[in-house]
């Protein structure tokens, strides 16, 4: 088929037509006749002939046309534009060069989707590509490198990333930092994000995101930190403070906290209505915490309307007290009904 033949079969109105061409063409493999599939592309309307050709094009040995296919980087379909990233990707190791050497696009957006093609890719050389996105004055182009470096667990750039937060003032930027130090930061890190964000005395924008950081990479040193804010006055961050305290108190093994939020949890565990997933936070973190009858708190919250609380305190009672345990989830079951009712089965089949 030459490239007149393959351009009259596509513009046939028989989309099945267009399909067997197109297959005519992955089989024939005639690297002549692949610019004009590139080009059919952006009139193509059959969602499953643009499908077919993408497919064609990762099998097929494209590379002499990668320029061409990055045109679709341009293109106002969004569609055309993520068929480009598929491609690209699908080509591993081997698109890795041509998209290195187009990282200088003038578009912003040309070159942030340059990154998706390069993580897409899934290279261990796309590594310095992504690394250098943390030099684009794009905030996008920027903030796309920080998330992919970040996904990948790139250690090497953890350094480069806290710098870039410490010396941003755009909030979008540090949260997206943020994210990342979430990821694969370290103590060390929480001590600089704290000292940058002014610790307590830190935005509101910034409370959620900082809050998972302190979670996942704080140590003993920042329950003090996260427990300043275990007051009536940031109930709508209590899920975020919860879940931190639980992960510090759970990774370092702590028994004890101070007396004035040891109550504060165990009356918001009783009294706090409308926060089931905090109250059932406060008490996991309880759970660990050594307090006076603490059974006897068991027993109260297996009597719960939250059926979570109750399922999860009679599961922590058992550990102390497991005839009682079996006792109240019997009682339990004779009023229990659907999925409540085999939840607690289960649990009476373990105890």
């Amino acid at each position: 088929m030459d490239r007149q033949t393959l351009i009259e079969k596509l513009k046939n109105t028989d989309e099945t037509e267009r399909i067997y061409t197109v297959e005519d063409v992955l089989s024939e493999k005639d690297e002549s006749l692949y610019p004009v599939l590139i080009s059919h592309m952006y009139s193509e309307q059959s969602r499953l002939v643009r499908e077919l050709i993408v497919e064609a094009f990762k099998v097929l040995d494209v590379s002499p046309y990668f320029g061409e296919i990055a045109s679709y980087f341009e293109s106002s379909d969004a569609y055309i534009r993520n068929c480009a990233i598929e491609i690209f990707g699908s080509k591993g190791e081997d698109a890795v060069p041509y998209l290195t050497s187009i990282m200088d696009h003038p578009n912003r957006e040309v070159r942030k989707l340059i990154l998706d093609s390069l993580v897409a890719t899934s290279s261990k050389y796309s590594i310095p590509a992504l690394r250098a996105g943390l030099n684009d004055k794009a905030p996008n182009v920027m903030m796309t490198a920080v998330e992919y470096l970040g996904k990948i667990y790139d250690e090497d750039s953890l350094e480069d990333i806290m710098t870039i937060f410490e010396q941003t003032a755009e909030p979008m930027i540090r949260i997206s930092c943020l994210e990342t130090l979430t990821i694969m930061g370290k103590p060390q890190t929480v001590d600089r994000v704290l000292s940058v964000v002014g610790g307590k005395n830190m935005e509101s924008l910034y409370k959620p995101t900082v809050l998972r950081l302190v979670g996942e990479k704080g140590s003993t040193r920042h329950l003090d930190f996260l427990l300043s804010f275990l007051n009536n006055k940031n109930t709508m961050y209590f899920r975020e403070i919860a879940n931190a305290v639980l992960k510090i108190v759970s990774r370092n093994d702590i028994h004890k906290l101070d007396e004035e939020h040891t109550k504060f949890m165990l009356n918001n565990l009783r009294n706090l209505d409308g926060y089931p997933e905090e109250r059932l936070t406060f008490l996991q973190i309880v759970s660990h915490l050594d307090i006076p009858d603490k059974a006897s708190l068991y027993e109260e919250l297996a009597s719960d309307a939250n059926e979570n609380i109750s399922l999860t305190a009679l599961e922590h009672l058992a550990v102390t007290n497991r005839d009682r345990a079996i006792r109240l989830t019997e009682k339990k079951l004779k009023m229990a009904d659907g999925e409540f009712r085999r939840m607690l089965q289960g649990l009476l089949e373990i105890l």
